[in-house]
């Protein structure tokens, strides 16, 4: 009858090792594993970053220098489509300035704003950036415009106006 009690004792601590193997194991791929916060986060982020940057390798509005893209966005003030003009900015800063160019169409100053993008020189260049700027008649920059070439689809894009 020990040696029955005994066997039973076994399986019973066989058992409750296993149990215990199982439960840290699923402990440890909850914490660390494929299924813990920290991986699903991640996989968030890079789900993110992806689309970010599938956003901007499909987007074909800019030009193929700093020059186009400058011309391209007057051309779209131009004709008084603020929509396309706000289509030559970054990505993320789009739909900013789809709002800040209609209430300057709305206040009836794209002609104007036209005429100081006309002015504009190119006052520094390299092979990512270019700056241009207008000065009133005291030498002070009035207006700055920065194009910077996109690393996704080289499409120059105005990042700051």
């Amino acid at each position: 009858m020990a040696n029955r009690f005994s066997k039973m004792m076994g399986k019973v601590w066989l058992i409750v090792f296993f149990a215990a193997a199982g439960a840290g194991l699923l402990f440890y791929l909850w914490q660390y594993g494929p299924f813990s916060p920290g991986a699903r986060e991640a996989r968030r982020a890079e789900n993110f970053i992806k689309e970010w940057e599938d956003r901007y390798k499909n987007d074909t509005y800019g030009g193929a220098t700093p020059e186009e893209t400058l011309q391209l966005f007057i051309t779209a003030l131009k004709n008084g489509d603020t929509d396309l003009a706000a289509k030559y900015f970054l990505i993320d800063d789009q739909e900013k300035w789809r709002e800040d160019l209609s209430k300057i169409k709305e206040k009836n100053l794209l002609e104007a704003m036209v005429k100081d993008l006309e002015r504009l020189k190119k006052t520094r260049a390299d092979e990512k950036e270019v700056f241009y700027t207008t000065t009133n008649e005291e030498n002070i920059v009035s207006v700055q415009l920065i194009i910077r070439k996109t690393p996704y689809n080289d499409k120059w894009k105005i990042i700051e106006l």
